[in-house]
């Protein structure tokens, strides 16, 4: 079961992992979109973590 918050404007919250190329792992949180369309993003700070372009 996947345990998150609802934040102040409705939105489900749930806490995502994510593994860089080193091996370490860190967590972002991350809106659960309910009208997903097939694309996915990140903030700035997730993908210079990850190292992505």
């Amino acid at each position: 079961m996947i345990s998150g918050t609802v934040n102040a404007d409705f939105e489900p919250i749930i806490p995502l992992s994510l593994r860089r190329s080193d091996g370490e792992v860190f967590t972002q949180d991350a809106i659960v979109d309910t009208g997903f369309n097939g694309w996915l993003s990140l903030p700035p700070d997730a993908i210079a973590e990850l190292n992505l372009r």
